[in-house]
């Protein structure tokens, strides 16, 4: 991190980005400050020459006045335009370029880098760097006016300007002493606060495993202890704030004190004037509303300034995966593919790949086979050069591929991922993703290759159906067809196909594998494969074992020859029965008692065991198989500088706890508005107003006071009633200091209560929420929901609510004291309230729909950030970036031209309530010195006017800031309030019956359902920037067909059932059924004689083991992990759970085995190894009912044989549920039940099936096809 000068360096680029905003702006500013200095001038020369000495014309002045404020209406609206334009732009700019700086990333970099920590630094960051700019002209403007004021007064009065001249920098040194206290402490709430993100960024994606694990009260208690560190961190810093704050506030109203007793003096002496005393008294009164701005400045700026930091910190990182200065770019390949004594791994400790030589032919389709985590995907990421070998070199065509420009390569190979991500837009976009330009044939052809065609007709709207946040509004099978018609649409010379058909059913992946024969046919492939089925499309197979080739030929030879290659896979043959018998054997011996494995529970290894540590930024990290890097490794990827960390270490302890009752905060409140939040808080509230009352009092004292000193003491000849006045208005700053502390203190408090409240209900509400909200609502916009949301009312309540509340009071109080300290002149001045009221009333209607339109648009911003961030491995590997960015940055433009508009108005309305200020002053002289000449008001009395007139219309520029943070604010109240009122489609029971011993009889009775319709939300359009068909408006959603059409089946206590069935026959949806993430439509599901919706949910979810189609992992550690269902597991039984279904082999070649630390969403692993975590946490929780979703697709078939041995050993005592492609798996389940269509068309045991000749028999026969026959 760079030095402080350096921030504001950087920052200043972003500025001059945008020259011609920024000079108007603070050319507004300067000529505003100019116009204000020169009003007071006016004034002492009415007093003096045209009241007092009534030898000068009134009128000539008066419209010097007028004059006066029309130039400055012009030059504060430039000011606030331009200055809000500004502030945006710059906003716009950081989050822009963390957006593309992000996409460049390389994949070990990213792995490092939490999602919730960037979306906080994109949206919270970046929203306070703009609140700060967006202050900046008007405190430009204010310390100029004090400038010029203070040279004025000199020439006024040198004696009389030192007082002033204190003011200056008193208040640059005790805002120095804040910044030193308070940036620390505010740095160290804003990293709490990204841990918030972070957690609901994950507990969203990996929502399925919290709910099937019924943990949702587990995540409730980790969100609950977060904000209490956050409030905690937060309430230090408001401590702090209340020591420095309130001093600042408090210096110019000394300097009042001052004027008063120094000015009075030296006026009873006759060396200065009546009008004089007025202009100084003037002046240092125009000093509050700056301090008490600067005050909120710097508090802010403490919070922007950390925003900054945290923005630069991550633009800072560099990627380890770049083209070198002199790259190249590719002529046309071949397709010849070398890698040559290639060295990588992901930790130095954990080789992956070990000296591998491997040669592909131009042309030539290689499949490579090997054990999870052997380095398959890591090939296929070094060609397509995701990551760079430590030793070796990877070429094509001779040329090493990091002497070529990586955009030339991939544009000439193309993935199809293992794991099948796809944007939420429509399927023709997802498909086009590589190919915006493509026609609607060539779509429609690269969909039939990849048998996508005839389920993507039958989808609502065809191929403009939105396929939903990750495409998980369709199966897994159609996800990777459609994510394979990508990679065929992109017509690479090379096509690397990462177990792609690993979700395909064996008759839809024949049919596949027909039309890729055709699509390979003089196309350089290269095939990871399990299946058999899939090598049969390669002219040579690889086997990969101890980082290096092993064996390679053909399937006929490597079985003939390749013990290993037979032995991986064994899962068709008789040896998955004996691997049931050893299975069993096994598991006889593993009981708690058995103790653990040392080796595999050490802390160290040569190293400490990680907890937030991390390695450096410049080499990939922690991995097994292609994944990334260790968990905790953005602590280090974002450091701070130890000067930083050593003032955060210095600050004083944390030491409060929110004291709010947490088991209330949790429970629904659909009715939710603010003043219901509000409510709760009564009494601190009402102890703050309290507060800001007396501090408005004391404000309105010190004109009052001023009177008596001048009618009463100056006037009258009267030292001693001036001293006394000025003694009174001494006591009453002092008091209003103490006051202020108090307040800073409990409303900061109050605040951050309210927000923790805030944060709980808003978390809880998620937690109760059924999937299908998640399935519909993308994460981004919930993130929106428990970040921008909640931050704009923190931003609101502690930075914004204090000053409104005292400029409002003191409003009332200036308007009411006016009428009484002279009824005819206060009457005259209030005249200016009606065009006020007038001018309110239309600007908050424009202006409502304008922030209600930006409220919506920022979320679409936040949820494409989200999702850009999850599709960064797609847009590097189909060169979409420059389209994402396109992409993403119309999105901001539109939020940026909301924002504008709004502040187009905001500086229309505010600048001219100020120009009514003025008028009020031109009434106030006008009416006042004819007053004086008929002896109805007095010298002292029109002073005391002229200062409670800036104090009128002062809080109107405090109300100003406030009224934008209020405007956003009020839409996020009214997207929090939707929120609260939702229900859950499953909702728990009147009187929930808590089941006790679960048997495992399940009974689905004429079960009918249909999925709630997927639509892309409001204000998001289409992707696709260059070809129109990309980006027409969507439909609206049309209900999709019923999932599940009339489905019976009953399952007894402890038997294992298989579901099989083509792609998109409804299989995941029972099992969402079966564990209760929906509700049917019609019919019943029950579990051991009860309906599961009179069964108390969380409890029912605990007898569930869950292991979902893609296999999700929170960060932290291997035992955390699996432990994550029974949070109370000994050691023993994780480790126990572990070695059933086959797992701790592989954690115990970890660095630091059980302990290691995971990267986000396991990313640190490949897909098997990550499968077998999921196994095994689904094994620890001992279920009565386990439900297995394609639980082994990415388990070589070795493997998959003994984790399906083991599971088949431990099923004995519990209900079994799984859904199978490979038949295999399903053939030694106690029966089969076959969905066609959303209906069960035959059920029985495998042999039975087979001689019924039906649907399963015709299943099998194309199993054995495709997994049977030579390849090559």
């Amino acid at each position: 991190m760079r030095n402080e000068q350096g921030w504001v360096r950087r920052l200043s680029s972003y500025l001059l980005a945008h020259r011609t905003s920024l000079v108007l702006a603070v050319l507004g500013a300067v000529m505003g400050s100019v116009c204000q200095s020169v009003v007071p001038l006016v004034a002492r020369q009415i007093v003096d020459h045209v009241i007092i000495a009534r030898n000068a014309s009134l009128w000539p002045w008066l419209t010097a006045l007028i004059v006066a404020a029309l130039l400055a209406f012009g030059f504060a609206h430039l000011r606030r335009y331009q200055g809000g334009k500004l502030a945006l732009s710059v906003q716009y700019d950081l989050r822009n370029r963390m957006h593309d700086h992000l996409l460049t990333m390389d994949q070990s970099t990213l792995d490092r880098l939490p999602t919730g920590q960037l979306v906080s630094r994109a949206n919270s960051d970046s929203t306070l760097v703009q609140g700060l700019l967006q202050f900046l002209p008007m405190m430009t403007g204010n310390l100029l006016l004090m400038v010029v004021s203070l040279i004025i007064m000199f020439v006024l009065s040198p004696l009389l300007a030192l007082v002033g001249l204190v003011v200056l920098p008193s208040l640059i040194a005790v805002s120095y002493f804040m910044r030193r206290k308070v940036f620390p402490a505010t740095w160290d709430g804003q990293q709490r606060e990204g841990d918030i993100a972070q957690i609901v960024d994950e507990d969203v994606a990996g929502v399925r495993v919290v709910k099937a694990f019924g943990q949702e009260s587990r995540e409730l208690r980790r969100m609950v202890d977060t904000a209490q560190e956050l409030y905690g961190s937060r309430m230090r810093a408001v401590r702090l704030q209340a020591r420095y704050q309130p001093l600042l506030e408090a210096i110019p109203s000394l300097a009042q004190v001052l004027i008063l007793f120094l000015g009075g003096w030296m006026a009873l002496d006759h060396r200065i004037s009546i009008g004089t005393f007025l202009a100084f008294s003037t002046y240092i009164a125009q000093f509050v509303a700056p301090a008490r701005q600067l005050a909120g400045v710097l508090t802010i700026g403490q919070q922007a300034r950390a925003g900054v930091e945290r923005i630069f910190q991550l633009i800072d990182l560099r990627p380890s995966i770049a083209d070198a200065p002199d790259a190249v770019d590719l002529p046309p390949l071949r397709g010849e593919v070398d890698l040559r004594g290639v060295r990588f791994a992901y930790d130095e400790d954990a080789p992956v790949l070990q000296g591998l030589d491997l040669h592909i032919d131009a042309g030539e389709r290689v499949a490579i086979v090997g054990a999870s985590g052997s380095g398959k995907s890591t090939v296929a990421a070094l060609i397509s050069r995701f990551y760079d070998p430590q030793s070796g070199t990877a070429a094509v065509d001779g040329h090493d591929l990091r002497s070529v420009s990586r955009h030339s390569l991939r544009r000439q190979v193309a993935v199809a991922f293992e794991e099948s991500f796809l944007f939420s837009d429509s399927v023709r976009a997802n498909i086009a993703y590589g190919r915006p330009d493509a026609t609607d044939d060539e779509i429609r052809a690269a969909a039939r290759a990849a048998a996508a065609d005839d389920f993507i007709q039958a989808l609502p709207q065809g191929y403009d159906t939105p396929v939903g946040e990750r495409g998980l509004s369709l199966s897994g099978g159609q996800r990777q067809r459609i994510a394979l018609a990508r990679a065929i649409l992109a017509d690479p010379r090379i096509l690397i196909l990462d177990d792609a058909t690993s979700a395909v059913d064996a008759h839809t992946e024949e049919t596949i594998h027909d039309a890729l024969r055709h699509v390979l046919a003089g196309r350089t492939t290269l095939l990871i494969a399990h299946r058999v089925s899939t090598l049969h499309l390669a002219d040579r197979i690889v086997v990969l074992d101890g980082g290096r080739v092993a064996e390679q030929g053909t399937h006929a030879d490597l079985m003939a020859s390749s013990h290993t290659y037979r032995t991986l896979l064994s899962g068709l043959e008789a040896e998955l029965e004996d691997a049931v018998g050893d299975s069993i054997e096994v598991l006889a011996t593993i009981s708690p008692e058995a103790g653990r494995t040392e080796s595999a529970w050490a802390a160290v290894r040569g190293r400490p065991a990680r907890s937030g540590a991390a390695v450096s930024i410049g080499a990939p990290s922690l991995g097994m198989g292609l994944g990334g890097t260790a968990g905790g490794g953005w602590r280090l990827a974002l450091a701070p500088t130890p000067e930083l960390l050593a003032r955060v270490a210095a600050l004083p302890p944390v030491r409060d706890r929110a004291d709010v009752d947490v088991e209330d905060e949790t429970q629904p409140m659909p009715d939710f508005s603010l003043w219901r939040l509000l409510r709760d808080f009564r009494r601190p509230l009402g102890i703050g107003l309290l507060l800001v009352v007396l501090d408005a009092i004391a404000g309105l004292l010190g004109p009052v006071l001023v009177k008596i000193g001048v009618d009463n003491g100056v006037s009258a000849g009267a030292k001693g009633v001036l001293f006394l006045a000025s003694a009174v208005f001494l006591v009453v700053t002092l008091a209003d200091l103490l006051d202020e502390v108090a307040e800073t203190f409990v409303t900061g408090r109050a605040a951050e209560r309210i927000m923790f409240s805030l944060r709980i209900r808003i978390w809880a509400q998620l937690q109760r929420l059924s999937l299908d909200y998640y399935e519909r609502e993308m994460a981004g916009r919930i993130m929106t929901r428990m970040t921008t949301d909640v931050d704009q009312f923190e931003s609101l309540i502690e930075n914004g609510l204090l000053s409104a509340l005292v400029a409002l009071v003191t409003f009332v109080g200036v308007g009411v004291a006016l009428v009484l300290v002279n009824l005819e002149l206060g009457l005259w001045t209030l005249t200016v309230a009606a065009p006020l009221a007038v001018a309110t009333y239309f600007f908050r209607r424009r202006a409502a729909v304008l922030y209600s339109q930006a409220r919506e648009r920022i979320a679409v911003v936040n949820a494409d950030f989200q999702e850009s961030l999850s599709g960064v491995k797609e847009a590097q590997a189909f060169v979409h970036e420059a389209a994402t960015v396109e992409h993403f940055h119309g999105l901001g433009r539109r939020y940026l031209d909301s924002r504008v508009a709004a502040q187009r108005l905001v500086a229309t309305y505010f600048p001219f309530v100020q120009f009514l200020s003025a008028i009020a002053d031109v009434i106030v002289l006008g009416v006042g010195a004819q007053l004086i000449a008929r002896h109805a008001l007095t010298t002292g009395e029109l002073i005391a006017f002229l200062l409670y007139i800036n104090l009128f219309f002062s809080p109107i520029q405090q109300l100003s800031q406030v009224f934008d943070s209020w405007q956003q604010t009020r839409v996020s109240v009214d997207r929090i309030s939707e929120l609260m009122a939702l229900k859950t489609l499953t909702p728990q029971a009147d009187s929930p019956i808590v089941p006790g011993h679960v048997t495992g009889r399940l009974v689905l009775d004429q079960v009918h359902f249909a999925y709630p319709p997927v639509s892309r939300r409001p204000g998001r359009p289409a992707r696709g920037p260059h070809d129109p068909r990309l980006t027409t408006h969507v439909p609206d959603p049309v209900k999709p067909p019923e999932a599940l059409r009339g489905v019976d089946l009953t399952i007894a206590a402890g038997e294992t059932v298989a579901l099989v069935g083509e792609t998109g026959a409804g299989k995941s949806t029972v099992m969402k059924l079966l564990a209760r993430f929906y509700d049917p439509d019609h019919g019943a599901v029950s579990v051991d004689g009860h309906d599961v919706r009179g069964l108390d949910l969380p409890a029912f979810r605990r007898s569930l083991g869950y292991v979902p189609q893609e296999s999700f992992l929170f960060s932290g550690t291997v035992r955390d992990n699996i432990a994550y269902g029974r949070p109370g597991a000994s050691d023993h039984d994780v480790e126990a759970a572990a070695r059933a279904v086959g797992a701790h082999d592989f954690i115990a070649t970890l660095p630091d085995g059980y302990h290691h630390e995971l990267s986000e969403r396991g990313r640190s692993l490949s897909a098997g190894q990550r499968q077998l975590l999921a196994l095994a946490r689904a094994q620890l929780v001992d279920p009565a009912i386990l439900l297995l979703d394609e639980a082994t697709a990415n388990l070589d078939l070795a493997t998959e044989a003994k984790v399906t041995a083991a599971m088949a050993a431990v099923a004995d005592t519990r209900t079994t549920i799984l859904i199978a492609h490979r038949l295999q798996t399903a053939r030694t389940a106690d029966r089969i039940a076959v969905l066609d269509a959303g209906t069960i068309v035959e059920v029985g045991l495998h042999e039975e099936l087979l001689a019924a000749d039906g649907r399963y028999a015709r299943m099998w026969r194309a199993f054995e096809l495709v997994g049977s026959g030579s390849a090559g």
